[in-house]
């Protein structure tokens, strides 16, 4: 899939994610998987794009890798960057008239 960059802010500083959908379709679960890169920090999420992130039931699955992790707070931060900038990508799309 295509990547994309976005802006976030973790523990009070500016940061810069690569990040790439690593699936065309939820799986069974409705779950998402995403690359994400920052630096030598590295993690693939899968989240439920439908679900909320700040409802106590909120549950998604992260493995990391390289030198550094995210805390469980970052990534929080960072499912929210990635619903945000989907949900602004879909925009567009939405504000379409419908023609017959």
């Amino acid at each position: 899939m295509v990547p994309f960059a976005i802006e976030v802010e973790l523990n009070n500083v500016a940061v810069s994610l690569w990040v790439e959908q690593l699936d065309r379709l939820p799986d069974d679960d409705g779950l998402m998987r995403y690359d994400v890169r920052s630096g030598l920090r590295q993690a693939v999420v899968a989240l439920k794009m439908e679900a909320d992130p700040y409802q106590p039931d909120f549950t998604f699955e992260a493995v990391q890798a390289i030198d550094g992790f995210f805390s469980g707070e970052e990534l929080l931060v960072i499912i929210k960057a990635i619903r945000d900038y989907n949900d602004q990508a879909r925009f567009p799309f939405n504000r379409l008239p419908f023609t017959n």
